[in-house]
Order: structure tokens, then sequence, then C-alpha cells
């Protein structure tokens, strides 16, 4: 009971906290944008280029070749985003949850993360909408659409959403109790366990591991084992 306790207050505790350190890891082809010339971007922007609009929020955002300005940030964003770029309606999501360098908007960030979300391959959306779901934050609370999400985002390697499956599978928490599918998502969560760590130092997806094989028989550890190997080698 305890420690279903202390889950629900973590839980509870992380309110956004995860979005902004998984918006600090910026990808790849982000990061080739930033990099870019700023009058170049600048003037493919000004023609629509989405790339160039996102690569300036990004620059905006970081500053990275400009002076560094939220709201300069959020406005060649929220054109991007208009344009139908995924990462960039989350930005903006992210920024108007959290009411930094704009006004906060709560109901505002719901919209454009659950339009990030439903493209499907962006689990910081799904996880960030999930929270929104969790705490009834600009929208209605429903712990099983913040389920829902964060299953989404697990099974695309979010470690603080494997991690909290795991919670929830462990204590039986809108989803009926598993303590294999419990063990399954915990050892998923282990190559990210810095990153979930990171987040809230109380995310150890291999300490909660530890006291969850307390509870399990050696079938149910292999089992668990079994289902984690075979997630791991699926496409």
């Amino acid at each position: 009971m305890f420690r279903f306790i202390l889950f629900f207050i973590l839980l509870i505790a992380i309110g956004g906290a995860g979005s902004w350190f998984w918006t600090s890891n910026t990808n790849d082809a982000s990061e080739a944008h930033v990099s870019n010339d700023i009058d170049t971007m600048l003037s493919q922007a000004k023609v629509g280029d989405v790339k160039a609009e996102y690569g300036l929020g990004e620059a905006f955002r970081l500053g990275k070749g400009v002076e560094k300005s939220i709201p300069q940030a959020f406005k060649w964003y929220g054109r991007a985003a208009e344009n139908g770029h995924v990462q960039a309606q989350y930005e903006l999501g992210l920024i108007y949850e959290t009411g930094v360098g704009i006004k906060k908007n709560i109901a505002r960030a719901a919209e454009w993360y659950r339009l990030a979300a439903s493209f499907g391959h962006l689990p910081d959306a799904q996880f960030a909408l999930g929270q929104l779901y969790f705490h009834g934050r600009g929208v209605s609370q429903d712990y099983v659409e913040a389920f829902n999400l964060f299953e989404k985002a697990a099974r695309q390697g979010h470690p603080v959403a494997q991690h909290l499956l795991g919670g929830m599978y462990e204590e039986g928490w809108v989803v009926k109790r598993n303590f294999i599918e419990a063990y399954k998502w915990y050892t998923l969560a282990i190559p990210g366990r810095e990153r979930a760590m990171a987040v809230n130092r109380a995310y150890d997806p291999l300490r909660s591991r530890g006291y969850l094989i307390e509870k399990m028989n050696k079938f149910q550890i292999g089992r668990g084992e079994e289902l984690a190997k075979a997630w791991r080698k699926s496409p």
C-alpha cells in the first residue's frame, strides 16, 4: 500500500516536468537547421519553407545564431505548426503549457499536443497529452485516456512512460494488476534509466523492478523476461 501511495504522489508531482526534459533532446535534423545560416533560413521561411520556419523556431529557442527569444521561437514554431510540422506543433504546445515568454494557456497546449500526437510517431507529444489528461489540466480528467497515451509513448521507447506503465500494471491503477506486464515495462525502461531519473530521481526502473521481483515467482519473472526480449526483437 505504501508503494502505491508513493507511486501516485510521484505521478501527481511530475506534472509537466517531463516535457521540458524531452524537448532538450533536440534531434540531429533540427540541430542541422539551427546551424544553418540564419539569413538563408529567414529568406526561405518568408516564402513558406516549413523546415526553415521550424529551424528558426529552434534557433530562437536555443539562442543559436540569434539572441534567445521565446516569443520569436513561438512565432516561427507557430508558422511551421500551421503548415503541418509535427515537432513544431509539440513545441508550440509546450510553450503554451509552461507559459514561458507568452501567456499560459493549457487548453491550447492540449490542442497542439493532440494534433502532434495524432500522427502517431512523436512519443513526447503523446506523453505530454497523457499528463494533461491524468491531471485534468486543459482537458477533462480521464485516467484511462492518460493510460492509453502513456502506453503509446512507451511503445515508442519513452522511458518515463515505460516506467509509469510498469507502476500502473504493478499496482492495478486503471488496468488489471499484472506483475508480468509490470516487469516487462520496467525492464524495457532500464536502458533509458538515466533519462527517466533526470525527470524524477524516484523514476528508477531498475529499483522498481527490484521491488517488484520480491512479489513474483520464478515463472512470472521468466515470462516477464521473455516478453521484454520479444519486444526488443520486434520491428
